[in-house]
């Protein structure tokens, strides 16, 4: 049986949006999350806000905070601020983040 053109394009495109899809349920190489508690901002360091974190950000960064391990990011974007600037304002304390591959 041989597939004509459109046909193999077709099967590569639905391959690719499956692989997707796995990826971004599985993790999609979103990283890992481990925060630490810091006594202060280094010197020239600035820190995001807990609420200016969006729903799944600070979903994440709690589990990091109770749990005391690492904790999977549910997405690629959800690691943004947990990056730059690294550092987030939380219950009155300032807590540096990691992100790992």
């Amino acid at each position: 049986m041989e597939l004509g053109g459109r046909t193999a394009v077709g099967i590569a495109v639905a391959l690719v949006a499956v692989v997707g899809v796995v990826a971004a349920v599985t993790g999609g190489g979103a990283g890992t999350l481990t925060v630490e508690r810091v006594d202060e901002l280094p010197q020239g360091q600035g820190a995001v806000a807990f609420a200016n974190l969006d729903p799944n950000q600070r979903a994440t960064f709690e589990d990091a905070v109770t749990s005391g391990s690492s904790v999977q990011i549910p997405t690629e974007a959800a690691r943004n601020e947990f990056v730059d600037p690294g550092y987030v304002r939380y219950d009155g304390g300032i807590y540096k983040t990691t992100v790992s591959s």
